[in-house]
């Protein structure tokens, strides 16, 4: 069973024909009619998959509205029709509809025409507190930048608190909103205005990060995330941290502080190169590397498991789950325990059972709503050798 059906099960008005016409958004429900949808749904998709352990209660998110930190528009210029295709705007900040309104009523005009034609996407990131805007571009010449750089003085007088504008180039006009392909040559990132990197404030200390690189998209969640995770991976005095797919070292800041080392993988650049720049400002003995994260990367090049070295591993792949072989690699290490971050639950299934494959099993089932308004969860699942 795919957790869209499961979702679709518990919506009112139910039919068979709409486990395959079942859309993307739960918004117009109410957020304590959608909690319960999700509940019901993630219990059944369990029980129907015969999956071990049952979920405990999804952790709410405080803000189930109003809540993306990063929104997009697609931005399609026909002769003489702009248009921004829609989205979810309930679920995005209203200082995102209001910079979206302000750049389409720049963008209709005939003396911003060329950068309208160019355009693939127009993204905003940030915080609640703060905005960046990005314009994905498909081409860029002495004309577009000219029309940038005058569209960028409109967004630095706006009311909005937007720090910085940046321009992305992606020729391949992917229907990914930052990039499918990074270009080989050429121009593919200009700094507009403001700071390259973003920054997300934790409390005791602040990460920052890529303009272009993976962030959550609910900062309100975030807090509640680095609690769960840090109960359910456990670390003790003594532990080695290894932290997969750490993007700019979430978790490896927020949880490494209790570990004996703490050895951070990302297979982008920049985010790794950011996690480096924090470990050395905060004074943190932390490593990052930099590789794709597969079967022959955790053999070939991460240090070997020392007997009697207990290792604690925190996995957060992407929504399509991990390489071939990503298991296999890291049950051979024998960590005392692991945390499996899922962000796409329909890859849940065929992951525990390879856990189980090679000797471990779950300890607990913790879904959050990371995706309000959406029939997505983030489920987080510790396992143990048996």
């Amino acid at each position: 069973m795919f957790f869209e059906t499961a979702i679709a099960h518990q919506l009112p008005n139910y039919t068979k024909e709409s486990d395959s016409a079942y859309g993307e958004t739960l918004a117009p429900l109410s957020y304590k009619d959608e909690l319960k949808v999700k509940n019901e749904a993630i219990k059944e998709f369990w029980e129907v998959n015969r999956l071990p352990r049952g979920p405990q209660q999804i952790i709410a998110s405080p803000m189930p509205r109003n809540y993306r930190t990063t929104s997009k528009r697609r931005v399609d210029m026909q002769p003489g029709d702009l248009r921004f295709n829609e989205y979810d705007s309930i679920l995005e900040p209203e200082e995102h509809n209001a910079i979206y309104r302000l750049l389409f009523d720049k963008l209709i005009t005939p003396a911003y025409k060329p950068l309208a034609y160019a355009l693939n996407w127009i993204i905003i990131r940030g915080t609640y507190k703060y905005r960046v805007v990005i314009f994905n571009i498909k081409k860029i010449d002495a004309s577009i930048v000219r029309k940038l750089k005058q569209i960028s003085e409109v967004l630095q007088q706006c009311p909005y608190h937007v720090t910085a504008a940046h321009a992305y180039v992606d020729t391949t006009e992917s229907d990914y909103y930052l990039e499918a392909k990074r270009p080989t040559e050429g121009l593919n990132f200009k700094q507009l205005f403001g700071p390259r990197e973003l920054s997300l404030d934790l409390g005791h200390f602040r990460l920052k990060y890529p303009a272009t690189g993976f962030s959550q998209i609910n900062e309100s969640q975030i807090h509640n995330l680095i609690k769960a995770a840090s109960r359910m991976l456990g670390i003790e005095a003594g532990d080695k941290f290894l932290d997969l797919y750490c993007g700019y070292g979430l978790f490896s800041f927020a949880l490494g502080e209790a570990a004996k080392s703490v050895l951070g993988v990302e297979w982008e650049g920049p985010s790794i190169e950011t996690a480096k720049a924090s470990a050395k400002f905060l004074k943190k003995n932390y490593r990052f590397i930099a590789g794709k994260i597969d079967e022959e990367f955790l053999q070939m090049r991460l240090p070997r498991a020392v007997p009697g070295e207990p290792e604690r591993i925190l996995l957060d792949p992407p929504r399509k789950g991990t390489e071939p072989g990503v298991i296999r690699a890291l049950a051979a290490r024998h960590p005392v325990r692991v945390l499996h971050i899922f962000c796409g639950t329909d890859e849940i299934p065929d992951a525990l059972k390879e856990w189980e494959r090679f000797g471990y099993r779950v300890k607990e089932v913790q879904p959050m709503d990371l995706f309000p308004g959406t029939p997505h969860l983030e489920t987080l699942v510790s396992l143990e050798r048996k």
